[in-house]
């Protein structure tokens, strides 16, 4: 069924909004991961607990607000715990491993390979048009995002056969749930299949755990404990509902071009608060950002039902 705000202009454009925020979000996700490092948490104890206690927060919402919503249909439920979880599961293992492997930099620099493969797998899955317009913002995006991160003025980043698989795994893996979101946020609102997803890639990095007898490390101090749960809550829990809602009403190809904020953002910290310095490259990267950002929204199709979703 159809979005009844489909098609409105305000409507699109508070969902762009909500698509940038879901970036700026985002943008806190390698930062939050070194961090936990730092503090005594390996990146697979990270993997597993950011998930659970993002969870956490959609299921508190989902049952006192959305109570009516939190059963869906058993065909729906078993993708959304098994297909979703997996590839939750997926992502936060490869992130955290490749984050710990190569780099928080380079890591995003692979992450953002989604937008090109969320565009192909849209136009497949839900008709959602190519055109020359969108196909190139599309590659201006993600030159911008590895001219901006590898721009940083002397950036030490070895990329490991092991690395590189890692990144492209979580670029993947993302275009995968963006796609996920979709086709599940168009039929069961944006809460459910996030919340489902989400415990099934937690029920599975879990089962994970336990077969191969690795412990999980849990924070042993409340700063630890409060870092881990604003990580989760905030990436795990707000960006993806902010995503996920935008795409009731925006195709996923423009709403992944618009998730190309995170590096831009992510980087304009880096420089005003940790006095990373940028080469003329990433400036050049973060010009090329901007214009894939607002070239995705600014350039509309000609038919309202162009943005419509088609599951």
């Amino acid at each position: 069924m159809e979005h009844p705000s489909q098609g409105n202009g305000r409507a699109t454009a508070i969902a762009y909004l909500q698509v940038l925020l879901a970036g700026i979000l985002w943008a806190t996700s390698g930062p939050f991961s070194i961090a936990l490092h730092r503090l005594g948490l390996p990146p697979t104890s990270v993997a597993l607990l950011r998930p659970a206690t993002g969870g956490l927060l959609l299921g508190l919402i989902l049952l006192f607000w959305h109570g009516r919503r939190i059963r869906p249909t058993p065909g729906a439920l078993l993708w959304m715990l098994l297909g979703g979880g997996v590839i939750v599961g997926v992502f936060q293992l490869a992130y955290q491993m490749s984050t710990a492997a190569v780099g928080v930099p380079a890591t995003v620099a692979l992450l953002y390979l989604a937008p090109a493969l969320v565009i192909l797998g849209s136009r497949v899955i839900f008709g959602e048009p190519i055109t020359p317009v969108k196909g190139t913002l599309a590659i201006v995006s993600v030159v911008g995002v590895w001219l901006t991160v590898m721009g940083a003025e002397g950036l030490d980043v070895e990329l490991t056969p092991a690395g590189i698989l890692w990144g492209c795994l979580c670029g993947i893996s993302y275009a995968s749930y963006t796609i996920f979101g979709k086709g599940f946020g168009a039929r069961h609102g944006a809460l459910a299949p996030l919340f489902w997803s989400t415990l099934g890639g937690s029920v599975l990095l879990g089962a994970v755990w336990l077969l191969s007898g690795e412990p999980v490390i849990l924070p042993d101090d409340a700063l630890t404990w409060a870092t881990l749960l604003l990580f989760g809550f905030l990436t795990i829990g707000g960006a993806p509902l902010l995503l996920f809602h935008a795409m009731r009403t925006i195709q996923a190809g423009r709403a992944a071009i618009g998730t190309t904020i995170e590096p831009l953002v992510a980087t304009l910290l880096a420089v005003a608060l940790l006095d990373q310095v940028l080469t003329p490259g990433g400036w050049l990267g973060m010009g090329l950002l901007l214009v894939g950002v607002t070239g995705a929204y600014a350039t509309r199709t000609r038919r309202p039902e162009d943005d419509r979703s088609r599951p």
